[in-house]
């Protein structure tokens, strides 16, 4: 902002002294005039351009600056949105219902066509008992790796001695030893798992298979223990030793370890035939349709919880939205009056400005009279008033703006008085709407359950 100059600082920049020298060689001022002179008018013109000018303007961008900032103010707008919480609160419940609504009907469509192809492969297969199988996957692999693992390290124990690789070598071959096993096991428990079928043919072909698979499962664990016999005579032609000696005699085992190895491979292709048997139900094919119901049944329920809280998150959404709007209010209420308070103050300042440029003015025109009077030496020559501005003519601060936000300002307090009731009871319209939803969203979970069949009335 432009400042008020010191008097020194003012007669340097106007050269007075200059102009009275002038004047007084052309015989000005006159000893009993009574009109002020051109370079005292010229004083004053100055003053008003140079100075009252600057700071007029200067003022004016400042309340210019004051009044963007108001109009820039949405306290009405956000009040009235407080007001219409209900439908702010309907459109956003109305976009998302749509939505849960259509997946609480599918999940329920999935749930509800799945339990009757379990009724169906219940009546067809004459079951009347719940489907006996573990649940845990995780721990069923994690046994059957540990007996694979416990198998090939044993085993591998006895075929290194006569592997060229050693230790590697012996480890190699009891692995694929293990994965023969593991492929047996589980074709065992496929076959076992079919003789409980209620059809005579399909259980008379996996007794069948049953029984061969066990046949061909010996034969191979007894060939691991002539093959690991082999190695001990020849590793080199071990293989050719161990099924002529298989062929010829199936149990003529000499060597002790051979026959342990037979044993631990014996007793891990009973443990894996055993767990595959086991993991899942008796009956072929139950348990994965059980599986199937039970998963539709927990996502089914997890649909319905995960809808209930989304109208929770939705609640929750809109309150910080209302208490942003809120806060927001109170802001720009502090800050609407603490501007209009400061254009109230630079409006002050400017005819404060005006006070002091007309001292400056008064001080020039006596300095000027003092250094005229001591140049002539007599008394100063003008006996009239000083010059004074003419008030109408200097330039005035456009207020219009403030005058409005002034009236604004008792419109706005009036506001504020209700906010905090506005506010409570905004949000007691999202909490009602919200709970009005959830018993909506429970009561047509029910009109499902009994129009799918998912639970009896």
């Amino acid at each position: 902002m432009t400042s008020i100059p010191a008097t020194k600082a003012a007669i340097s920049a106007l050269k007075i002294e200059q102009r009275v020298e002038r004047d007084v060689k052309a015989g000005i001022p006159e000893h009993d005039r009574r009109n002020h002179t051109e370079s005292e008018e010229g004083l004053r013109s100055y003053v008003v351009r140079e100075i009252i000018g600057r700071v007029h303007e200067n003022r004016q961008t400042e309340l210019d600056k004051e009044l963007a900032d108001r109009s820039e103010v949405e306290i009405r707008q956000l009040f009235q949105d407080l007001k219409n919480t209900d439908a702010l609160v309907e459109k956003k419940i109305s976009s998302r219902m749509a939505n849960l609504v259509s997946g609480l009907k599918r999940s329920a469509q999935d749930y509800s066509a799945v339990r009757m192809d379990l009724e169906i492969f219940r009546h067809r297969n004459g079951l009347t008992r719940e489907a006996v199988y573990r649940e845990s996957r995780i721990l069923h692999h994690s046994v059957i790796f540990f007996i694979v693992i416990l198998e090939t390290v044993l085993n591998a124990f006895f075929l290194s001695k006569g592997s060229d690789l050693g230790l590697v070598g012996g480890f190699f071959q009891a692995f694929i030893i293990s994965l023969v096993n593991l492929g047996f096991a589980a074709f065992m428990a496929f076959s076992l798992r079919n003789c409980f079928h209620q059809n005579l043919v399909r259980k008379g072909a996996a007794v069948l298979v049953s029984a061969a698979v066990l046949a061909v499962a010996i034969i191979f664990v007894l060939g691991v223990g002539h093959y690991r016999e082999a190695l001990e005579q020849n590793p080199f032609t071990a293989s050719q030793l161990a099924m002529t000696s298989l062929w010829n005699q199936p149990l003529g085992i000499q060597d002790f370890n051979s026959w342990i190895m037979v044993v631990v491979s014996a007793i891990a292709l009973i443990l894996l035939t055993a767990k595959f048997f086991v993991v899942d139900d008796r009956y072929p094919g139950y348990t994965a349709i059980t599986r199937r119901v039970r998963a539709l049944q927990k996502s089914w329920a997890e649909t319905f919880e995960e809808a209930i809280e989304s109208i929770n998150e939705l609640g929750e959404e809109v309150h910080e939205l209302l208490a942003e709007k809120e806060k927001t209010i109170r802001a720009q209420f502090i800050q609407f009056k603490a501007s209009i308070e400061r254009s109230e103050e630079i409006h002050r300042h400017y005819h404060e400005d005006i006070a002091k440029a007309q001292g400056l003015l008064d001080e020039l025109i006596r300095y000027y009279q003092s250094y005229s009077a001591r140049m002539l030496n007599r008394r100063a020559a003008y006996f009239g008033e000083l010059l004074r501005f003419e008030l109408d003519k200097l330039p005035r601060l456009n207020t219009t703006g403030l005058e409005q936000h002034q009236q604004d300002l008792a419109a706005f307090e009036a506001l504020m008085n209700e906010l905090d009731e506005a506010y409570i009871g905004a949000i007691d319209t999202v909490n009602a709407r919200c709970e009005s939803v959830q018993e909506s969203l429970a009561a047509l979970v029910d009109k499902l359950e009994l129009d799918y069949g998912l639970r009896r009335a």
